[in-house]
């Protein structure tokens, strides 16, 4: 009777593992404090928090904030009655590989519409410049755009960190 069980477990065990199959290497240096993939044959979206080459807006850091402020309606606190102050909007998405954003989210609530309206903003964004590690190779990575709104009495100012 214990043979039968434990032969059942073992059975079951097997059957219920999941198999993997991957055609990547993963590579760790740990002296270099590094972490690199092999081409991903199996179309795998490989996302890695560490790499040589962030990803970028297309026309770089300076077009991003332009294109950020003027398509952010700066109207949204006035139209969800926002009291005077400083409010700091923090908004994360992913760019994947193919530079295409998606996952597009807010890590703030401050309301009265503000993070909704940057994320509309963020959606109609052109596609990015990809991540890369250190053998070339694109990769999905998360990025944090911050806007700060200062609602003033009569006035609206965006600004970016």
């Amino acid at each position: 009777m214990k043979v039968a069980s434990i032969i059942i477990l073992l059975l079951l065990a097997v059957v219920s593992t999941p198999i993997v199959l991957c055609a990547q290497k993963i590579t760790i240096d740990a002296d270099a404090k590094t972490v690199d993939i092999s081409p991903d044959f199996n179309d795998i979206d490989v996302h890695l928090n560490a790499v040589k080459k962030r990803p970028e807006f297309s026309a770089g850091k300076k077009a991003w904030q332009h294109f950020l402020r003027s398509n952010i309606n700066i109207r949204i606190p006035f139209a969800n009655k926002a009291k005077p102050g400083t409010y700091w909007v923090l908004i994360r998405f992913i760019v994947g590989r193919d530079g295409k954003l998606r996952a597009i989210g807010a890590d703030t609530n401050c309301g009265y519409g503000m993070e909704a309206e940057v994320i509309r903003c963020i959606q109609k964004s052109a596609n990015w410049i990809p991540a890369e590690t250190k053998t070339g190779i694109k990769v999905s990575f998360t990025m944090r755009t911050a806007v700060t709104f200062v609602v003033k009495q009569n006035d609206v100012t965006i600004g970016f960190e």
